[in-house]
């Protein structure tokens, strides 16, 4: 409430008021804020960090920076370590200079942007090239993955490349299909979650054997929705410090929480995931779009009350034939639409079907030769090997019972 009362009188008052008390804000802390200071007569400078999203306040502005001046550098500035970095920036024939600095602290590194531009272009840079970033930054903006440390209490950010999407995912077309939908039709109603007064979140429960694709999953659903990932890994023991309500405020607005391998530790984790999804409730809902999804290897393992709390479960089951076409068409460059485009599929069919081989491991097998038929003979060899197991196993079994 306090801070929904911040933001409502600050965005009532002019521009010049709001740079006094940022710049108040910036003596108190120690540290930049968003403030503008003269330098001499003629310049204007302005600091942006993002501090201020901890007052909900220009939230997007950092992240927008951030994004912006990446991709006009061509260099990914999250992974920077210089104390410095400058660059010369044109809007409508004026020069605007960037100063890009990194601070280390001994929680982890404080990253900063300096604008600074001539006095005259101050409502141009303001109303108008400002906004610009803004739009510019959400068509270039590649996504962060933000993991939590421990150790450090910070979200340590790094950039979110990897190479899955809807498209190239093995999952079962019919389970895609829904879980696409449901994506869509939650994103599209924040006017029924205000009406309502209901929280605007939705949890998902991504479960199934180590292999099966539930990071790839996660990828997806973070490319689908253009949102930035928060990984979480909750703390193993019961005698183990943890304050989620401290910690999840500090995840920006319109995001993706990812809670990682909650079966890791059963007894501490299924402590901390009551406080967790306590706290997700209370303290994480502020209007804003917010996607939670837990990873187990081992949904059995979960008490009955924390998967009551799932909108959607999703089981990320074995490798089957259709996902191994995916598989083969993303590696070997084979095609997906037909059905037999290499004379080993019949047998490959007839094996991997009813195989408990995980899609990691079909993709292993294919990545180990740039020759198409090396590949597929290796797969076809491993896929035999297993039968021959299994079937060794169940008359092993049968002797047993006899």
């Amino acid at each position: 409430m306090m801070l929904k009362l911040i933001k409502s009188m600050v965005k009532a008052i002019t521009r010049p008021i709001r740079y006094l008390i940022f710049s108040y804000l910036r003596y108190l802390v120690g540290f930049p804020s968003l403030t503008g200071t003269e330098h001499g007569d003629n310049y204007v400078t302005v600091i942006i960090d993002d501090y201020l999203t901890k007052f909900g306040m220009e939230d997007d502005l950092y992240d927008a920076t951030l994004a912006y001046l990446s991709y006009k550098t061509k260099v990914d500035l999250v992974k920077i370590y210089v104390n410095k970095y400058e660059l010369d920036d044109i809007y409508q024939g004026v020069e605007l200079k960037w100063r890009f600095f990194v601070e280390n602290k001994n929680t982890g590194n404080k990253q900063s942007f300096e604008l600074r531009f001539d006095e005259e272009h101050r409502d141009l840079v303001f109303d108008s090239y400002l906004p610009f970033l803004k739009s510019k930054a959400k068509e270039k903006r590649v996504l962060q993955m933000h993991t939590y440390s421990h150790c450090s209490d910070t979200w340590e950010i790094k950039s979110l490349h990897h190479h899955s999407t809807f498209e190239t995912i093995v999952m079962k077309e019919e389970l895609k299909r829904g879980l696409i939908a449901d994506l869509d039709r939650f994103m599209g109603k924040e006017d029924f979650y205000k009406k309502v007064g209901r929280h605007w979140m939705r949890y998902y429960l991504l479960h199934g054997p180590p292999g099966t694709g539930k990071t790839s999953l996660v990828a997806a659903m973070a490319k689908h929705l253009s949102l930035d990932v928060y990984k979480l890994t909750l703390p193993l023991g019961l005698k183990t410090y943890f304050d989620p309500r401290m910690l999840i405020t500090r995840a920006k607005n319109n995001s993706i929480l990812l809670v990682d391998d909650i079966d890791g530790s059963l007894e501490g984790s299924n402590m901390a995931l009551s406080q967790l999804l306590d706290c997700l409730g209370r303290f994480w809902s502020n209007g804003k779009a917010r996607v939670v999804i837990f990873k187990t290897n081992n949904k059995e393992s979960l008490d009955p009350t924390s998967l009551r709390c799932m909108n959607m479960k999703i089981d990320m089951g074995h490798c089957c034939f259709e996902g191994f076409k995916t598989l083969a068409s993303n590696h070997l460059g084979l095609s997906h639409d037909n059905d037999c485009p290499h004379p080993l599929y019949p047998d490959i069919k007839r094996l991997i079907d009813g195989r408990a081989v995980t899609p990691g491991q079909v993709a292993e097998e294919l990545m180990k030769s740039l020759d198409v038929d090396m590949a597929l003979q290796g797969l076809v060899r491993t896929l035999e090997m297993k039968t021959l197991i299994s079937s060794k196993i169940d008359e092993d079994d049968k002797r047993l019972v006899k």
